[in-house]
């Protein structure tokens, strides 16, 4: 408990003094305004949904992920990031940090990223006043070529993840585009860099946001795993034509378990 309360403080603290500072362009060519992940840009938070997702271990080890708020009371992330069994979660969003009542894992998670369905929600009492990221219900899967945005608090391009940026004043949260290489087994979605930026370490459960034909960005996928990143070879420095793999939301295996457990869910 104690190691939960300093991280609630931590964020509930920085996060503040994080938020007003300095960041990413405001243009419409920059990643953030679609709402720095490694290599990309610095985003200010303001009244993102994109949320730190913070598991404490039996251990006390915590672990970071990203997730997004879908409902005022829920939390879209990565299974992978809660599949140990956490004793607490801590999720902040744009300065609002609560801990969570509950959450669940899709029930085809297997505990390995590459079977697919690598898909939690997390859930808590208290809303959060911020309006959630909605999920795209109105397209199918991107087009090959197009281009997907990624956000994440994970490790930057200076190996910080997200509270060491908090701590230093730095802005926690970050985006780059990516570009859509296709569906694999119809429960992925991979996307390729072009050396600007790619998802990296803390990054899992991130939102991949796409646009449909009306322009609405909604997220398609949850980032996952890369078959290219491990301790051996790590994501930074970022090199073009690295392979991201996403979980996709869009299939009816997603939609149906991601509404059973937050029928609010904010879609487009």
């Amino acid at each position: 408990m104690k190691q939960i309360n300093r991280i609630i403080f931590t964020i509930g603290s920085a996060t503040l003094i994080a938020c007003g500072g300095g960041g990413g362009g405001g243009g419409s060519s920059s990643a953030c305004t679609s709402l720095k992940i490694n290599g990309g840009e610095s985003c200010e938070e303001g009244g993102s949904p994109v949320a730190a997702v913070l598991p404490v271990a039996q251990n006390n080890e915590t672990v970071t992920c990203t997730g997004t708020l879908i409902s005022s009371t829920a939390v879209l992330t990565a299974a992978h990031c809660v599949y140990t069994r956490p004793k607490g979660i801590v999720v902040g969003v744009a300065g609002h940090v609560r801990t969570a009542s509950q959450y669940i894992i899709h029930p085809r998670y297997r505990g390995v990223s590459y079977g697919g369905f690598d898909l939690a929600v997390v859930k808590f009492i208290d809303p959060i006043p911020v309006a959630p990221a909605p999920l795209l219900v109105s397209k199918g899967a991107p087009a090959q070529g197009e281009q997907v945005v990624a956000y994440g608090v994970g490790t930057d391009e200076q190996g910080d993840l997200f509270l060491d940026r908090l701590r230093s004043g730095d802005i926690p949260l970050k985006a780059t585009y990516l570009t859509f290489a296709g569906v694999n087994n119809t429960i992925f979605y991979e996307t390729i860099s072009d050396g600007s930026g790619n998802t990296c370490k803390g990054d899992s459960g991130g939102p991949i946001l796409a646009r449909n034909a009306s322009g609405q960005w909604g997220i398609v996928a949850v980032t996952s795993f890369s078959p290219n990143v491990s301790y051996e070879r790590p994501c930074i420095p970022v090199s073009g034509g690295t392979l991201a793999v996403q979980s996709t939301t869009q299939t009816n295996e997603a939609m149906n378990f991601i509404f059973s457990v937050a029928p609010d869910a904010a879609i487009n």
